[in-house]
């Protein structure tokens, strides 16, 4: 296996440079003016009469960062780099969509719309690009002047494995990866028509149709950390993968290539030099450019504002008031797990309510609570679904995760082993769970599915969507109580934590 190292971007650039002026400095002592630069040339050191430099703005995983939040990110912002660095193409990894009002209230429209006027290149296409549906990402993709890519994923017709720019005169073949466990990371609704295959395999197959369009190859792959490694090792030839979902920002080199990203929701910008002699890859450079304290590009803000207006009058919407702040926690019984659970369970008119800790996102403050605050709790586009279950699978379900619960009293063991960590479960009013009996339960589409590994929840009986956002069920909660405390009824006993 090849040493993987973090790059220091300023050291590795240096470095080269260091080396340049080691070698040549002998050289130039010892041969005549005339001479030198034949001498230079036969030795492949002189900078050959071709050579340029390519300028690349990367981005990875925006979800949705329309405007700027805390001072950090927005597309504005994003625009103003852009227009300093006055770069040659602009390529992200995937993950436009999911996250924020500004993008899902208008299912990605604005990210489309200004990506477009911002003029990127080519996108790989990431998981959350299907949480709005597919007609909704074909759409999308239809208004799009850049290519959405991945060659290792098929049953989108818009997305195409592979693009070719003309970037001064040198030909760049840019082809796109998806995460191999897409089926575990996205709603399996939005997958019927969907085939993954592996990156390696995919990229085996792809190549052979890009190396003679193309003077090299650059990637824009949403994948795993590993499954970049993986990439880089099985493909020394490509010396440049743009990366995405791991959310961390950095740049590191396997062998030749290089693997840059930027982190997440448009903390970071980054900038790649690409030296060429001739139209061949000599060497790169790679920084990270933070995207904090940015003035706005009045252009792409006027393009915004409409869309700001919107969101700001809906998110400031005063749904109650908290008296404490709320957190969710897997290790203790959490007025925020009690919260959602509690919503759902009203929403559907069941008799248990379930959610899955991992999908609640944020904190409830202390204060006035908005809709905009229930946004950041719950930022996913789940729905309720209601269903009957058995007692039995009710128990199993439990017995693989710590979920937020109503309706139910629970122990949970975590020292016993995994899925028989359930001690005991009744309902709220003390009876014991028959196993043969049936429950009317809620939960979020993406549960329903057997997403989060609860596959029990994929067998139930008399499912019904009822297409209410988890956010909304959650808001209209909150309207019929204006003041919400964090008192806990004893739903929720963990133990061997």
């Amino acid at each position: 296996m090849q040493r993987i190292a973090r790059l220091d971007p300023v050291k590795y650039s240096r470095s080269v440079c260091a080396f340049s002026r080691r070698t040549l400095s002998p050289m130039i002592r010892r041969v005549v003016p005339v001479s030198m630069l034949f001498l230079l040339l036969a030795l492949g050191l002189a900078q050959p009469q071709g050579s340029s430099t390519l300028v690349l703005i990367h981005t990875n995983d925006m979800h949705g960062q329309v405007l700027p939040r805390d001072g950090v990110g927005g597309l504005a912002q994003l625009g103003t780099v852009i227009r300093r660095e006055n770069p040659d193409f602009i390529l992200d990894g995937g993950d436009l969509f999911t996250g924020t009002m500004a993008s899902d209230e208008f299912f990605g429209k604005p990210m489309i719309e200004i990506m477009n006027r911002l003029r990127y290149s080519a996108v790989a296409l990431g998981n959350h690009e299907f949480d709005y549906g597919l007609p909704e990402l074909r759409s999308r993709l239809k208004e799009a002047r850049f290519p959405m890519l991945s060659a290792n994923v098929t049953g989108v017709e818009e997305v195409r494995p592979y693009t070719i720019l003309n970037v001064k005169g040198i030909r760049i073949g840019v082809i796109g990866l998806t995460v191999e466990n897409l089926a575990n990371l996205t709603h399996k609704k939005n997958l019927k028509t969907i085939t993954v295959t592996p990156a390696v395999d995919a990229l085996r197959d792809t190549l052979p149709k890009v190396r003679p369009l193309s003077d090299f190859v650059v990637l824009v792959a949403h994948l795993s950390f590993e499954e970049q490694v993986r990439v880089a090792q099985a493909f020394p030839e490509i010396r440049l993968i743009v990366a995405g979902h791991p959310h961390v920002a950095r740049a590191t080199q396997v062998g030749q290539t290089l693997i840059v990203e930027t982190g997440s929701r448009l903390e970071n910008v980054g900038k790649v030099e690409i030296r060429l002699s001739g139209k061949t890859p000599e060497f790169m450079s790679s920084q990270i450019i933070p995207l904090s304290g940015i003035p706005p590009d009045q252009e792409i803000q006027s393009l915004i504002a409409p869309y700001e207006k919107t969101i700001l009058a809906r998110a400031s919407e005063k749904l109650g008031e908290a008296r404490v702040e709320f957190r969710k926690s897997d290790s203790e019984e959490s007025p925020l797990n009690n919260l959602v659970a509690d919503s759902l369970r009203e929403t559907g008119k069941t008799q248990i309510g379930l959610h899955n800790i991992g999908g609640i996102r944020s904190t409830l403050r202390r204060g006035p609570i908005t809709r905009g605050d229930v946004f950041e709790v719950m930022p996913f586009y789940d729905t309720v679904v209601t269903m009957n279950l058995t007692g039995q699978q009710i128990r199993q379900t439990l017995g693989r995760r710590v979920l937020a619960i109503s309706g139910l009293r629970v122990t949970w063991d975590l020292s016993r082993a995994w899925p028989n960590q359930v001690v005991s479960v009744s309902l709220a009013n003390g009876q014991p769970l028959q196993d043969s009996a049936r429950y009317s339960v809620a939960v979020n589409d993406y549960m329903a599915a057997g997403g989060d590994g609860l596959e029990e929840l994929s067998k139930g009986t008399s499912v019904e969507d009822t297409g209410i956002l988890i956010r909304d069920a959650i808001a209209s909660y909150m309207k019929t109580r204006p003041t919400i405390s964090a008192a806990t009824d004893g739903r929720v006993t963990i133990r061997g934590r």
